[in-house]
């Protein structure tokens, strides 16, 4: 069965710094005609530190939407003209403090595919410097450097839930064999 959907218009609601929301009309592939809301986003990257004593490096943060503080790897919009692997080395220092001297491509994800066409890149950094962070203005958090093996629990028993560390802790163990 053809499931595509094809624009009939677009229609832009709104227009903000981080996001833009669309409430467009489609044609289903059957010849139905439906509306879209979606949010457009440039994308993110986001990188684990995975450091030689087996910890990984979280950021604790305050997370408006959910009303709680939220612990996740350090990840930052893509800025213009930016590449993903730029702007996971930007958002590491910046937040964590860590140079990363290269980093490893652990693929892409698509956060929330039902509401928005963000595409996420995970990458990790096993070599690195430590140093001071240097954090946004308006930015506070948290650094937490845990045993990967803890973190690993930690998504078993759902006290880690955001996806882009779930994901990025869990394609790490499988790509290396580890278990918890």
């Amino acid at each position: 069965m053809d499931t595509r959907e094809y624009t009939k218009k677009q229609n832009l609601v709104y227009k903000g710094r981080i996001l833009t929301l669309y409430n467009d009309e489609v044609t289903l592939a059957d010849g139905s005609e439906s509306k879209r809301e979606y949010v457009h986003h440039n994308g993110g990257s986001s990188v684990l530190a995975v450091d030689n004593e087996g910890y990984v490096y979280l950021v604790e943060q305050f997370r408006y939407p959910y009303r709680e503080n939220v612990l996740e790897i350090p990840a930052g919009k893509v800025e213009e003209g930016e590449s993903a692997y730029d702007c996971a080395v930007r958002e590491l220092k910046e937040e964590v403090g860590l140079k990363a001297k290269s980093l490893e491509d652990l693929g892409l994800i698509y956060p929330s595919p039902g509401y928005t066409d963000e595409p996420l890149h995970i990458f990790i950094a096993r070599e690195f410097e430590v140093g001071e962070n240097s954090l946004d203005e308006h930015e506070l958090l948290n650094v937490k450097r845990i045993l990967l093996s803890d973190a690993l629990k930690m998504i078993e028993n759902n006290t880690l839930r955001d996806s882009k560390t779930v994901v990025a802790i869990l394609r790490y163990a499988l790509s290396y064999g580890i278990r918890r």
